[in-house]
């Protein structure tokens, strides 16, 4: 279908975002989806919806960071993000087991200014959420008869390779620059939904990561940190089915070994959200919001880190 080279009317796709599309209805099966296109009484055609877990974006906002531990900034200052967002496509009608997958690859916010390096970044290489999704909902034991057990809960995985925090060289006396080089979780999936982008997830898994600080006498230490399947974590997202409203919140609790300091506990907790109100040119233009807090023995106190600002996305379908 052909791109009309003009911004939709605002008030049109706040109408619509604010309606409670028909697929959110009891039972969250997946209907049909809300209609792409739309044509208003002139005949001129709109696209008004998207999906967010299919797309390019592109972002820019001020961030707030409070903490004298922190790498970044504690003065508001500029930011981007760019990423790379894929996932399935919605399951065929009859379906028996399906896996529901959401991939981040490249997904960085960039700190140009941040700090006396002059540059920080936050963020993973790749991140993925697979979640395995059957109708009956069973766990098979392979007996004789094999007995059948009902379960609550769908099951999954979460993989995450890459993962970047802090100055993208340590400064002499500041905090650690993390750098995590694997993450894993075995997922159980409580809500269940059929509808793309929504799960209630509790996860127990295991982290590798290297922590690189320099001392005030340029001296350069590294810190070894494992959690042995000893990171537990609860995570609530959602989106709506046109895609104009979305946002999560992720809690996570780690009893970790470190090279430096032996056993400790970790803390953190993530919060977003978005909204699109407009499209330009048929492409999403979106505000959004996310936060940030995190406590370890690495850090001389907590740290609470917030953006907010203005998101373009390029549909990938």
């Amino acid at each position: 279908m052909p791109t009309l080279a003009r911004a939709a009317p605002l008030g049109l796709l706040l109408a619509l975002s604010l309606r409670a599309p028909a697929s959110q209805a009891a039972g969250d099966e997946v209907a049909a989806p809300p209609p792409v296109w739309i044509t208003n009484a002139a005949g001129a055609r709109y696209r008004v919806r998207f999906d967010p877990g299919q797309r390019f974006i592109l972002a820019a906002g001020a961030e707030t960071l409070t903490g004298a531990a922190a790498g970044l900034t504690a003065t508001p200052g500029f930011a981007v993000e760019i990423g790379l967002l894929l996932r399935d496509d919605r399951p065929a009608p009859g379906w028996d087991v399906r896996w529901k997958r959401n991939h981040e690859i490249a997904h960085l916010r960039l700190h140009p200014m941040a700090g006396t390096s002059g540059a920080a970044v936050d963020g993973a290489l790749y991140r993925g959420i697979f979640l395995r999704q059957s109708r009956e909902g069973t766990l098979t034991l392979p007996m004789t008869p094999p007995i059948a057990l009902s379960l609550p809960f769908d099951v999954g995985v979460l993989v995450e390779v890459g993962h970047l925090h802090g100055a993208l060289w340590p400064e002499a006396g500041g905090p650690p620059v993390d750098a995590g080089v694997f993450h894993g979780e075995a997922l159980a999936d409580f809500w269940r939904s059929r509808q793309p982008g929504r799960w209630l997830t509790l996860g127990v898994g295991g982290r590798y990561e290297v922590g690189v600080q320099r001392d005030p006498a340029e001296a350069l230490h590294l810190d070894h940190r494992v959690s042995p399947m000893t990171t537990v974590a609860i995570a609530l997202h959602s989106e709506r089915a046109d895609g104009l409203a979305a946002g999560g919140l992720r809690a996570e609790a780690s009893h970790r070994w470190s090279s430096l300091r032996g056993w400790e506990r970790a803390y953190r907790v993530d919060a977003d959200a978005e909204l699109t109100p407009l499209a330009a040119n048929d492409r999403p233009l979106a505000l959004f919001a996310l936060a940030t807090a995190d406590t370890a023995p690495d850090l001389l106190r907590p740290e609470l880190r917030g953006m907010a600002g203005v998101r373009f996305s390029h549909p990938l379908r």
